[in-house]
């Protein structure tokens, strides 16, 4: 059951990743281009870009596996509420990873991300707010550590791109531009 819990939280979270991946990469196509054709008509841009689409998949895959953990979070304070019900005194760090081991077992997307818990020197009561908002703040830098490194990857592909250029293209398009400006002035000078 887990197996299968986990397989298809797996599964859509890969599923989204792609089309995330698709969608940046077809609007830096369209930016890329818009500066320059001889920047996407590099081999270097075609190698830089599979290597790019590689890295994005697995970062936008681990950044919505987050978020569909971060959304299981509340779940898991309702079921530490009824755990913990009728327990009084202070927590003590084997009493709460086993807590966090009853966690991971009935939200094992959780257990993925967060699978070490030490709130020793809580009163139980406190115990499930506490951990929920750990749990919330951990996975929330998750994603933005995530989406740090999207930006940093695509900032990188984008200059490995432009550095690479292909320089015939632009010597044809100044060319191109100079004969251009002589037909030009050439028809003027008839008059």
């Amino acid at each position: 059951m887990i197996f299968f819990s986990l397989l298809s939280t797996a599964t859509s979270s890969i599923f989204y990743g792609i089309i995330v991946t698709a969608v940046i990469m077809a609007i830096l196509y369209a930016v890329l281009k818009s500066l320059s054709k001889g920047i996407v008509q590099s081999v270097p841009f075609y190698i830089t870009g599979i290597v790019l689409a590689i890295l994005l998949i697995v970062q936008c895959s681990l950044m919505i596996g987050a978020i569909q953990a971060k959304d299981m979070v509340d779940s898991a304070e309702i079921y530490l509420n009824q755990l913990l019900e009728d327990k009084y005194g202070t927590v003590s760090a084997q009493e709460s990873q086993k807590v966090m081991d009853a966690i991971t077992e009935n939200f094992p997307i959780i257990g993925n991300f967060i699978d070490i818990a030490d709130f020793s020197g809580h009163d139980i009561s406190e115990l499930p707010e506490v951990m929920h908002n750990s749990m919330e703040n951990y996975l929330s830098s998750y994603v933005w550590h995530r989406v740090w490194w999207i930006l940093g990857i695509i900032v990188v592909a984008c200059i490995i791109a432009a550095c690479f250029e292909k320089k015939d293209v632009m010597i044809n398009t100044a060319t191109a531009r100079s004969k251009a400006g002589r037909v030009i002035h050439k028809k003027y000078n008839n008059f």
